[in-house]
């Protein structure tokens, strides 16, 4: 069954003379349709857009998820990375925060051997060489955002700053702080007024209980009990996590995507100057690499808080490129080189595509699942998109 919301002329707000055709993304939704029919995924919520507005959108329920519609709240997880980078960068507009300036600036608390050294910069590129905590021991501690920060505080760098990059999701406890402070609001207050709310992102949250009605479960993370969803959901409100605590609405991420398009498209409303999403959305860690443990170097192709495709037109290098329909086969698509992306690991996935003013929305709720579906989707958009389009 799907369930699928038709364009509204206030999400048409088709700039004059931009009367472009709506390409057919029939093959894209169907094989949606197949990927939760043959169980590789519990359900999705594909959704795509451009400088007017909301183009399609559709809901796929599975048997566990019946009630799944295309205002369903999904956790995003770290979807929310790029979101928060993107309240970071309006203090860099404003002047009142500078990316290159050590963080203990505005977070004194934050010491210890290098720690000097790390700046806003660092955070958003995932070098700061802070480690992510145990997410299981955090949950079953239930710590809120003062505890986390705190924690953060004072966990000793594994690497020197700038000299390689490691995925660490907890440091952006520093941006929440130094957001907080330098706004006078709550972090979640400053992130709502200054972003969310001025691109009319209502749904967007990290409390969802108001809405529990919509909220979707994640599979795959040892919480399917309504109670043990109940706390969890009581533990993320608490501690806000900026690093992957949003909760929201495909629709409300196609409003994110849409205010990232480049000026010049009509897209609005505007919430960065062209300049500054040029500067986040290039790649940043050139010469940078991550270490596996077993000493393989990988190239992270990391922006500020986003993720770039790789040259190639594969997957993103964030995503373990080796997760595709078959074994060494890799999923590409032919996307402009200023693309810029997030997912999250709950299977969520932010994709923009500047040069053919495109934003792609994919949700599912299953913890750690493999890209290589979404991206089979991806790729049929991408080609009813250069056929109507191209």
């Amino acid at each position: 069954m799907l369930s699928i919301a038709p364009v509204s002329p206030a999400e048409s707000n088709r700039p004059a003379g931009r009367h472009r055709p709506i390409p057919d993304f029939g093959v894209a939704f169907e094989r949606a349709r197949q990927v939760v029919a043959e169980g590789a995924l519990p359900t999705a919520v594909v959704a795509v857009g451009d400088e007017t507005g909301v183009l399609a959108i559709k809901a796929f329920p599975g048997p566990l998820d019946r009630a799944v519609a295309t205002d369903s709240l999904f956790f995003l997880a770290s979807v929310t990375k790029p979101i928060v980078a993107t309240a970071v960068m309006q203090l860099v507009e404003e002047g009142r925060l500078d990316l290159h300036e050590p963080i203990q600036r505005l977070v004194p608390e934050f010491r210890g051997q290098w720690k000097d050294r790390i700046t806003p910069w660092h955070v958003l590129t995932h070098t700061t060489g802070l480690p992510d905590m145990d997410a299981l021991l955090v949950l079953k501690k239930r710590l809120n955002a003062a505890q986390m920060l705190e924690l953060v505080c004072g966990t000793p760098l594994t690497f020197e700053p700038g000299s390689r990059f490691a995925y660490a999701s907890d440091s952006f406890y520093l941006l929440a702080a130094s957001i907080a402070r330098l706004t006078g609001m709550t972090f979640p207050d400053a992130l709502r007024r200054r972003v969310l709310r001025p691109i009319g992102a209502h749904d967007l949250t990290f409390d969802p209980r108001r809405a529990r009605n919509r909220a979707v479960r994640v599979h795959g993370v040892g919480v399917e009990n309504r109670l043990m969803q109940e706390l969890v959901m009581r533990f993320l409100a608490r501690a806000t996590v900026p690093g992957g605590g949003l909760w929201g609405t495909a629709a409300d991420l196609l409003r994110f995507g849409r205010s990232m398009l480049p000026v010049a498209s009509g897209a609005g409303p505007r919430i960065l100057s062209q300049a500054s999403i040029d500067e986040m959305t290039r790649e940043q860690t050139k010469g940078l690499f991550a270490i596996s443990a077993d000493g393989t170097l990988r190239d992270p192709r990391y922006a500020l808080g986003w993720g770039k495709p790789h040259p190639a037109g594969m997957a993103p290098s964030v995503i373990d490129e080796t997760s595709a329909p078959d074994a060494g086969e890799v999923v590409r698509v032919p996307a402009s080189p200023s693309t810029f992306t997030h997912g999250g690991a709950s299977g969520t996935r932010l994709w923009i595509d500047p040069q053919r003013e495109l934003v792609f929305v994919f949700l599912t709720n299953q913890w750690e699942a493999s890209d290589a579906a979404m991206f089979s989707i991806l790729r049929e958009v991408y080609t009813a998109w250069d056929a109507t389009r191209g």
